[in-house]
């Protein structure tokens, strides 16, 4: 019965669609644009904002006439996973579940001063405070500050910036968002974004071109204080703690998998497995080409003495009706060690396809597909290093980033903006399904187990009855609640497998939810 009622819900939503008036604009008058629906990042808006027209005569004019901008957000997140213990640690003190979970409230408030001679300041501010209850026992999901193994609230100045903009050409310098660049860009889906710290500069002289250049020095973690560097930020470990990693195995000592392949500079890291070397910083070169129904994008981010970075996409829209548009994209990465290798050996990749339909009415359908690289010689057997911002892949989805070694996964979603659908106003959700198909031989070393993800996504705006989406950033009070369930696989030897690879663990995921609310104001 459940069932038929389900399929009797789509029935209706795609038959109102259909039937829906063929109108390409939205309620407030704005274009009906189609929705991307690669991951969970938002589109590459791509060229610069419009130069300000503001007529500034003095540095009090530049002032006086700046501008305010602020987010007062409530968000909480919960995580309950099951787990499978391990037949050997029957009896012992293994948990069977894991429980992770923060509610806060915080936001950012900055401003920037109008352009005088082109030139303007500006500084922002995050913040994150506790709120409710945020047991020091369910830690792990990035809302609040976690250091020393508590839940504690933070405050950072996150942008403190100089730009210099004119109609063609924009130079930023200092600590700012950068939401346009790929693989550096915000991944707001906590309390604060990523921003980043650098020397930027864009040019759009040549029409439909976009040209990208920077020298990124430092990023600040969502719920962090302090800025990093780009190879202490990715994340980088030897997956080893305490003596490290044994040169004649490959494998921790005493036992356990490592991260790091091939030759590396042990001194580098702590006891705990943590990069310590010096500061890296990142060199990025960037192209984005736009005519008409095509776009093309080719990026390299090149991170002194660790890893290299090429990245390809494009996509092509064409409309065989008024209402109807389909839009083919691909993608393709590769990444490799370079210089002193500070993470040892990287070699691997993974490509992308992605096939989306979107009718005017306000429904979107979309499938993909991703693949890495599976290679027990490179860092951690291929994953690739995403942590810079929103993981790129297309089946990136709330928890599952289809990033790891060796993933091949496919992914199905639906969009509906049912305020412009005439069924809810002022209200988008959105369903997905993905699988992620992880090596799983026994004799793999970097063998994980299958897992689906299924996600459901809802958004509301107080302000706007259509022509936004899941993440569209817009002013004033808006909701969004979201819920993933993950099922991992279970039917392994894992017995097994922990002794041919000297591993030691005392249980396995099973399945787990997670559910997030967001509550915005934006002004």
């Amino acid at each position: 019965m459940k069932t038929h009622r389900c399929l009797l819900v789509v029935f209706l939503l795609i038959s109102q669609g259909l039937v829906a008036d063929t109108k390409t604009l939205n309620e407030d008058g704005t274009e009906f644009k189609s929705p991307r629906l690669a991951g969970d990042s938002l589109p590459i808006a791509g060229f610069q904002e419009k130069k300000s027209t503001t007529q500034v005569n003095s540095i009090e004019d530049a002032f006086s006439m700046g501008r305010v901008k602020g987010l007062i957000r409530y968000s909480g997140q919960y995580r309950d996973s099951n787990l499978q213990t391990i037949e050997d640690s029957i009896g012992t003190n293994t948990s069977n579940e894991k429980k992770q979970q923060y509610t806060a409230i915080g936001g950012y408030l900055g401003y920037e001063t109008a352009p005088w001679y082109n030139t303007s300041v500006g500084a922002t501010f995050y913040t994150s405070h506790a709120l409710g209850n945020n047991p020091d026992d369910r830690l792990g999901l990035g809302g609040l500050n976690e250091d020393g193994g508590t839940a504690n609230a933070y405050t950072a100045l996150g942008e403190a910036f100089v730009k210099y903009q004119t109609d063609h050409n924009k130079v930023m310098y200092g600590r700012k968002e950068m939401p346009d660049y790929r693989f550096i860009s915000l991944s707001n889906i906590r309390m604060s974004p990523f921003t980043h710290e650098g020397l930027t500069y864009e040019n759009t002289s040549i029409k439909g071109l976009q040209l990208n250049l920077a020298n990124i020095t430092r990023l600040k973690d969502r719920n962090s204080e302090d800025f990093e560097g780009m190879v202490r930020s990715a994340r980088v470990q030897t997956g080893c703690s305490g003596a490290g990693i044994d040169p004649l195995t490959g494998m921790c000592v005493g036992g356990g998998k490592a991260l790091i392949r091939g030759s590396y500079d042990p001194i580098n890291y702590l006891d705990g497995g943590n990069y310590s070397g010096d500061e890296k910083s990142m060199t990025m070169l960037g192209a984005i080409y736009k005519q008409d129904a095509i776009s093309i994008e080719v990026w390299d981010y090149y991170v002194q003495d660790f890893v290299n970075t090429a990245y390809l996409y494009t996509d092509y829209t064409i409309k065989p009706t008024k209402d109807l548009a389909l839009t083919f994209a691909g993608q393709f990465a590769s990444q490799n060690n370079v210089g002193d290798n500070v993470a040892g050996d990287i070699n691997t990749w993974f490509y992308g396809l992605k096939a989306q339909a979107s009718i005017d009415s306000g429904m979107t359908f979309f499938t993909a597909y991703n693949e890495v690289k599976y290679d027990e010689s490179s860092y951690d057997g291929g994953t690739i290093f995403v942590r810079w911002g929103t993981p790129q892949m297309f089946n990136s989805f709330q928890v599952q980033d289809s990033e790891l070694a060796g993933t091949k996964s496919y992914g199905v979603g639906a969009q509906f903006e049912l305020g412009k659908m005439g069924l809810v106003p002022n209200t988008v959700i959105r369903f997905r399904y993905a699988d992620y198909n992880m090596p799983d031989s026994l004799t793999q070393t970097d063998a994980r187990q299958d897992r689906s993800e299924t996600t459901f996504d809802l958004r509301y705006s107080f302000t706007k009855n259509d022509g936004f989406g899941i993440f569209t950033q817009m002013d004033g009070l808006s909701l969004q609640f979201r819920a993933a369930y993950d099922d991992y696989d279970t039917d392994y030897a894992f017995e097994q497998y922990a002794v041919i690879h000297n591993y030691d663990f005392k249980s396995v995921t099973d399945d787990f939810w997670d559910v997030r609310l967001y509550i915005d104001y934006i002004f």
